[in-house]
């Protein structure tokens, strides 16, 4: 017997997981979205994220819930390496370098950062040859996945399930019941359980921004995440990406930068630093000089990460029809990391039915 119909505005990761996590326990749910799996528009962030786990910090409550979406969401994903790896997900180590960092909190137990599968901290002789200003290394177990094919593999999953997608580009909340109740599936209010609003920035938001990002896909294989956190703040990152998506590089970010045009130096600085810290990517038949230092480049692209100030928005409310609202969206550059923990929170949102106005998820 069906739990009611619900309503998924956007279609990236966490609209994705939303959708495969309400169908698998009974609800009917149709997801509208301008873009789906296939597209790659620049604002439809998902199909071009490097997409691997990296930990993070938990002091802060906000960190902590943050951290426990992320531990059900490795879950999940370590499952689907084993038993689904044509989902594109596969486990690999990872290694991370900071040029600065506070030790003390990063190895108290308390923030969380220590407690993740096979973390051990690096010795001076495992850093790169030329590693003066790293302060800090270590190495875990991580997941990566090849965005693309994920998101289709999502799509499929939800499908299968039941669950119907429709193209449309709609610019408020309202406007996507009224395209539900349209199509003749559902004439009164009553008939849907609740809209989620997984549109990345969501509408009118003005604690939302985009941040641009400057990446770099190369055939040069790797069996492994590479992350360096450089002095002036930066990141350079090396994401190998499942089933013959080469590696992603990079990269860039640049909060309220519109542009779409690549940036030369951009590219540059990237290849040299990746070359710089993992000098056994570049393919042995090619020197490490000339434009490409080495790599055989498939693609430079720009996208654009749905950022927000204050982070995820993950809460209900209540849609001017009465119809129960749960907000979640502003993930910025964590949406694979806590996609699978977002779903299952908003489950618990959906079969609360006593949805309360502005009522923030608390860490639990």
């Amino acid at each position: 017997m069906s739990k009611g119909q619900v309503i998924i505005v956007g279609a990236g990761v966490l609209g994705l997981s939303c959708a495969v996590q309400l169908s698998r326990s009974g609800h009917n749910v149709t997801v509208i979205a301008r873009d789906l799996p296939g597209d790659s528009h620049i604002d439809y962030a998902s199909p071009w994220a490097g997409a691997h786990f990296r930990p993070s910090l938990a002091k802060s409550p906000a960190e902590q819930l943050e951290q426990q979406l992320m531990r059900d969401t490795y879950s999940e994903l370590e499952m689907l390496a084993k038993e689904h790896p044509e989902s594109g997900v596969k486990i690999v180590p990872a290694i991370e370098y900071f040029d600065s960092a506070d030790t003390n909190s990063f190895l108290a137990k308390e923030n969380g950062y220590i407690d993740w599968p096979d973390f051990r901290i690096l010795k001076s002789d495992e850093y790169p040859a030329h590693h003066e200003g790293i302060q800090l290394g270590v190495t875990y177990r991580s997941w990566v996945l090849n965005s693309p094919v994920y998101l289709q593999w999502c799509r499929k999953q939800a499908e299968e399930k039941g669950v119907e997608f429709v193209r449309a580009n709609i610019r408020s909340l309202d406007e996507a019941v009224a395209i539900f109740q349209q199509k003749g599936q559902g004439n009164r209010e009553s008939d849907i359980r609740a809209v989620i609003n997984a549109t990345g920035r969501g509408f009118n938001d003005p604690d939302s921004f985009p941040s641009r990002g400057q990446f770099i896909i190369v055939s040069n294989q790797c069996d492994k995440t590479i992350s360096h956190h450089w002095a002036d703040g930066s990141s350079t990152v090396i994401i190998p990406r499942p089933l013959g998506g080469g590696t992603v590089i990079g990269g860039t970010k640049e909060p309220n930068n519109w542009s779409e045009d690549i940036s030369d130096t951009a590219t540059e600085t990237i290849l040299k630093r990746v070359a710089g810290i993992c000098p056994e990517l570049i393919k042995k038949e090619n020197p490490v000089a000339g434009s490409n230092y080495g790599f055989d480049i498939r693609q430079v692209y720009i996208a654009r990460r749905p950022m927000r100030r204050g982070g995820l928005r993950l809460e209900k409310e209540i849609l001017s029809q009465g119809i129960p609202l749960v907000h979640c969206y502003g993930a910025g550059a964590s949406g694979f990391k806590i996609s699978w923990g977002v779903a299952k929170q908003v489950e618990l949102l959906v079969a609360n039915t006593q949805l309360l106005l502005n009522d923030p998820l608390e860490a639990s």
